[in-house]
């Protein structure tokens, strides 16, 4: 009987876990959204195939706390005074300009091909986890 009860209670823990996830995540907000809502974009800085500039008025290493708070990413590594967050969809840099920072978006393809010597360096792939991509062979 107490095996049983505990079993129970374990099962009831984990839907109550589960259940609080899916709940909580409803709100959660990508490190996309998060940069979008919280600094300022800067359209004059941007890059060319869709690198978005924003920038802040705090240091490097605040900003990519506040970020990897928002949403933590897959990978997270700094090379040459940049930051690069990897994450499943887009790739991120930060980096000092001024007395702050500016904080480049990109999609993940996008953000690979632009800092493709650093993000082949860390191991990244050049495609997204999950992604669908198929080669022209089909393959």
């Amino acid at each position: 009987m107490h095996r049983l009860c505990r079993s129970v209670l374990a099962v009831a823990g984990t839907f109550l876990l589960l259940f609080a996830s899916v709940a909580c995540g409803e709100d959660a907000q990508t490190a996309r959204e998060f940069v979008a809502a919280k600094y300022t974009r800067a359209t004059a800085l941007d890059q060319v195939n869709d690198g978005r500039a924003y920038t802040a008025t705090i240091a490097p290493a605040a900003v990519v706390e506040a970020i990897t708070k928002a949403e933590r990413p897959l990978d997270n590594r700094t090379l040459n005074e940049r930051v690069y967050l990897q994450y499943r969809d887009d790739i991120l840099t930060v980096a000092a300009h001024g007395a702050g920072a500016l904080i480049l978006v990109d999609q993940y393809r996008n953000g690979y091909r632009r800092h493709q010597s650093a993000a082949s360096s860390f191991g990244w792939q050049s495609e997204p986890a999950g992604s669908e991509y198929r080669s022209s062979s089909g393959k």
